[in-house]
């Protein structure tokens, strides 16, 4: 966070809902375990503005060898903002996806859907100053 006020929660929706039985699987059981400003990005890669390239957030295009990926092409695009709900610019976004036929290109995915030889599935940008990212791919289908 780049604010140093407390996270008002209260703001947030409930990370398990009845009314969303999927939360129930994937929701936090126990307390979080707030972390000290910074720890987060010290832990992980840090990458600047200018190792990423355009192509990186269009992932229609940057996992190609030989052809077009298979599916239909979608916008997905959002904004980063902080506690104030003011936008953040210069924040990396990374997203990973399944296929359009619901297949990760992981070792661990396994079930027999088929692979994408043309579809990497990950891909990243930069928030622009309206902290604003945009993403060109393809529309995933569920993952088993």
């Amino acid at each position: 966070m780049s604010s140093s006020r407390a996270r008002d929660w209260q703001s947030h929706p409930p990370a398990i809902d009845p009314g969303y039985k999927s939360t129930g699987l994937r929701g936090p059981t126990k307390p979080l375990v707030p972390l000290p400003e910074g720890m987060a990005t010290m832990s992980g890669p840090v990458y600047g503005q200018d190792d990423v390239r355009a192509i990186d957030a269009d992932l229609t295009m940057n996992g190609r060898t030989n052809g077009e990926p298979l599916g239909e092409r979608i916008i997905v695009t959002g904004r980063v903002c902080d506690d104030a709900g003011r936008p953040l610019a210069g924040e990396l976004v990374e997203v990973w996806q399944a296929n359009s036929a619901g297949r990760y290109i992981h070792d661990a995915d396994q079930h027999d859907a088929p692979v994408d030889p043309n579809f990497f599935g990950g891909g990243r940008c930069v928030t622009d100053s309206n902290g604003v990212y945009r993403f060109t791919t393809i529309r995933p289908a569920s993952y088993p």
